[in-house]
């Protein structure tokens, strides 16, 4: 909300400005009757820029997904190209806007001509309110909230009216240099902010793939949900996990834009090559910083090692196959290999302690990660059973005692018997299930695995389940889940340190160096060529004829 007031009061304000002063000043000429053109050249500047906003906004919501986020981006760039030039632009001509302005309108009345006056308000306003959709479309997509943008957007160019007419009727004073100054800063951080969701949505279009890994953990300072994340994520752009392209261009738009918006009107501007020499320098100190940074960084490698995997086996008593199960709970050290994770599945080897090969699967993404824990994903999956009793163990009938007692104390649904002792054929189904828990990076954090015998009758030709009689279930120790928690954090945090000191601020420094140099260059051609060509200018001309006159003969 707060971004789109800013843009709001910032844009109508400069319209409002320019419509005032032409309007003063024909107040003061006595030509009040010009003054219905320039309110009908307002008026139709506003249609337009309505019209277009809203067919902007109904195309963007027709499109499929995918063409959604490139309109997205190509509209995000449209508007950080339009803030920029306005700024820049203001911070040039806020001093001399009003001679500028009532010279030009003093030119059309002294020709006669009151349409003159209707075009120029005309194209103000359409200038700032094209400028105002294209922007305001582009923070309404960032936005979490459009409408709560929308209502503050609407109040900001109330509040720009009123200051305007303020202005005009010569109540309201404002110090304009100063309000352009502060307006300017916020609306670099939004534009900032824009710079960030255009790169955001240009990947999500599949126009931009480089640059996609995780710079910074924001997640402390900017917890989504939180008011200060509204603050933030709303109005300066910063996400909770920015990507090392978003960092890069984030600080490359915002440093340079912030330096010419506070640059005090006052001081004198640096000659050009001050600038060069000056931008030369920093560009040679950055890019030795970055390639300091990249040397020095920690690598990939200093990682710690996993700790070792313990693993616990239980096995439960089952009334129906005592003779068959091994009720004794055994432990040993146990293997997990992930092979490759992705959002949606995880290919993985487990080696349980005993096992003379190891069981291979591919697990699908659950549903839940089960742990509660930020970034965890659970991948579970079918697999080969284990340690249950063998075929030659399990017997080919069993009686409604055994099947009640497996049951309960009651017989499962479905089956009826003259007495106890009476016995009904049955077979035995086989399952197992695999589950592996991982962080968001796919380190390992706790892995089990239960495997069930479950028996079936089949009186009168249909299927019935006489529930499960044997379990058998092997997972990591709690002391190792605790190890393999504690490693994955210290993991993460030398991930961080690698990317932030190895990736993201080498390639940062880099990109500023590159910028630098390549300002400092093009200001030394730029004077150069000046020179050649004021040499050229201050050269004295000959002509064909001088070049024929006799000299005299000393």
């Amino acid at each position: 909300m707060f971004a789109t007031f800013v843009i709001g009061l910032r844009e109508g304000l400069e319209a409002a400005l320019i419509v005032g002063i032409i309007a003063a000043f024909l107040k003061r000429q006595g030509r009040m009757s010009a003054l219905r053109w320039v309110w009908t050249g307002v008026v139709a500047a506003v249609l337009i820029c309505l019209s277009i906003g809203i067919a902007l906004e109904v195309v963007s919501r027709e499109l499929p997904q995918r063409q959604q986020e490139g309109l997205e981006t190509v509209i995000g760039a449209v508007a950080v190209v339009m803030v920029t030039y306005m700024v820049v632009w203001m911070k040039q001509h806020s001093r001399d806007l009003k001679g500028q302005l009532e010279q030009a309108a003093g030119g059309a009345l002294a020709q006669g001509s009151a349409m003159a006056l209707a075009v120029m308000a005309f194209l103000a306003v359409l200038r700032e309110g094209l400028e105002t959709a294209v922007f305001l479309i582009a923070a309404f997509n960032a936005s979490n909230s459009s409408g709560t943008a929308a209502i503050g957007a609407l109040l900001g160019v109330l509040v720009s009216v009123a200051l305007g007419y303020g202005i005009y009727r010569g109540g309201v004073r404002l110090n304009l240099s100063r309000f352009f100054r502060a307006t300017g800063v916020v609306l670099a951080l939004v534009a900032a902010g824009l710079v960030v969701t255009a790169l955001h949505t240009a990947h999500e279009a599949g126009w931009l793939n480089i640059g996609q890994q995780q710079a910074l953990d924001l997640s402390g300072v900017v917890a989504p949900g939180s008011v200060r994340s509204s603050l933030l994520t709303g109005v300066l752009g910063i996400q909770p996990k920015p990507v090392v392209i978003e960092l890069v261009g984030w600080l490359l738009y915002l440093i340079p834009v912030l330096a010419i918006v506070l640059w005090p009107q006052n001081w004198p501007t640096p000659s050009r090559a001050a600038v060069a020499r000056t931008a030369l320098g920093a560009g040679v100190g950055l890019a030795v910083a970055a390639v300091v940074l990249a040397v020095t960084a920690p690598s990939a490698s200093s990682y710690p090692a996993p700790p070792a995997l313990q693993a616990v086996r239980a096995g439960a008593a089952s009334p129906v196959l005592p003779a068959a199960q091994d009720h004794s709970a055994r432990s040993g050290a146990a293997t997990v290999r992930i092979r490759t994770v992705t959002g949606t599945s995880a290919t993985v080897e487990v080696t349980w302690p005993g096992a003379t090969a190891p069981t291979a699967a591919r697990l699908n993404r659950a549903d839940s990660d089960g742990t509660g824990s930020p970034g965890a994903r659970r991948f579970d999956g079918p697999v080969s059973p284990i340690d249950l009793p063998s075929p030659a163990l399990r017997p080919a009938s069993l009686t409604a005692e055994q099947l009640a007692q497996a049951n309960g104390g009651r017989l499962p649904l479905g089956v009826v018997v003259t007495g106890p002792s009476e016995t009904i054929p049955v077979r035995y189904i086989d399952s197992a299930t695999l589950s592996v828990t991982t962080t968001a990076a796919g380190d390992l954090t706790d892995a089990q695995q239960s495997s069930t015998t479950v028996a079936v009758a089949s009186p009168d030709g249909r299927t019935v389940s006489l529930g499960a009689v044997a379990e058998s279930s092997w997972r990591l120790t709690d002391e190792t889940v605790a190890a393999l928690t504690r490693h994955a954090t210290d993991v993460d945090r030398a991930a961080d340190r690698h990317r932030t000191l190895g990736v993201v601020l080498p390639w940062t420094l880099g990109a500023l160096a590159v910028l630098a140099g390549a300002t400092g260059g093009l200001l030394l051609w730029r004077r150069r060529r000046d020179v050649a060509a004021e040499s050229t200018a201050d050269a004295p001309a000959s002509t064909d004829a001088d070049d024929r006159a006799p000299h005299p003969v000393k």
